[in-house]
């Protein structure tokens, strides 16, 4: 029985010493762990108390906004950022150039030759600028000087084109004839197509000159009116050509009437682009022919009062 109380002892003993043992060591770990803070938190705890809720700063309100309007539906619509250049307001959009065959051609008149020629200064596009040149108004042909409503085709020019004007011309496919003058079509400073404006008011008639026939349909329907309302030569001029008394001494031998008086130079052949007594020193024989019309009276001479 002895025994027995002993063993009970023993045993109550062991395990007081077991339960001593693992209370020392969990309060050991406690003050490892304690012993172990870093000393920075603990001063910046110490020196950074809790602030209260009014004191927080305003970053924290804003960064929780979003959050809150997220909520509102389409009222809180993120507007995406541009990827490209923004573009700037003072540079204007590229235009194209002009085209060049498109820009304005004006020239200034400077001397009215006869009813379907002028002398202009060129601007630099179509005849050189500073230039004077003879212009032959194109697809018209007037009266030559002496003929019949040769004074009055003169006149009505210069008043379409009066010396010290400007006129817009327009070239066509040939512009130059072989005695160097521009053949043009013109507008005078109030728009008016120069050429068939002469020819419908019968002070000029209208003459097909190939290649250049840009505008032949209209002036030749502009003829079509004139004639048919007896306009300017028209009805001024007889349109059956007869042959006039002309002076004894300008009078052709008849015996042989195709033949050239002496010291008369031949007058230009037949052909395009068509001839006028300003284009010519001084008379010159035409014969019976007369392609260019320059004999005013029938005698075979052309340009006597050139």
């Amino acid at each position: 029985m002895v025994l027995g109380v002993l063993l009970s002892l023993a045993l109550l003993f062991g395990l007081g010493a077991l339960l001593g043992r693992e209370s020392s060591d969990v309060q050991e770990s406690r003050s490892t762990a304690t012993n172990t803070t870093d000393p920075a938190d603990t001063t910046a705890d110490a020196a950074d108390p809790p602030r209260p809720e009014a004191d927080l700063p305003k970053e924290a309100e804003q960064k929780s906004t979003p959050a809150a309007e997220s909520t509102s539906g389409q009222e809180s619509r993120i507007t995406p950022t541009p990827t490209g250049k923004p573009s700037s307001p003072d540079r204007a959009t590229p235009t194209r150039e002009p085209d060049p065959e498109a820009a304005p051609r004006t020239v200034v008149i400077t001397h009215v030759i006869d009813g379907d020629t002028v002398e202009v200064r060129g601007d630099g596009t179509i005849i050189p600028a500073g230039t004077t040149a003879k212009v032959r108004l194109l697809a018209i042909d007037s009266p030559e000087k002496g003929a019949c409503f040769s004074r009055d085709a003169t006149a009505r020019l210069r008043s379409l084109l009066p010396p010290g004007s400007t006129a817009r011309v327009e070239r066509d496919d040939e512009l130059k004839d072989r005695y160097r003058r521009y053949l043009l079509y013109m507008w005078n400073e109030d728009g008016v197509f120069v050429n068939e404006s002469l020819v419908r008011g019968g002070h000029a008639k209208s003459v097909l000159y190939p290649p250049n026939d840009k505008y032949w349909p209209r002036i030749s329907r502009a003829q079509a009116d004139a004639r048919q309302e007896d306009a300017g030569l028209w009805s001024a001029c007889d349109p059956t050509p007869t042959t006039k008394e002309t002076p004894e001494e300008t009078t052709p031998d008849t015996s042989e009437p195709n033949r050239r008086p002496p010291g008369l130079p031949p007058g230009p052949p037949a052909g395009v682009p068509d001839l006028d007594c300003s284009d010519l020193s001084g008379p010159v024989w035409v014969g019976e022919d007369d392609p260019h019309r320059l004999d005013s009276n029938g005698d075979g001479i052309g340009c006597e009062a050139s």
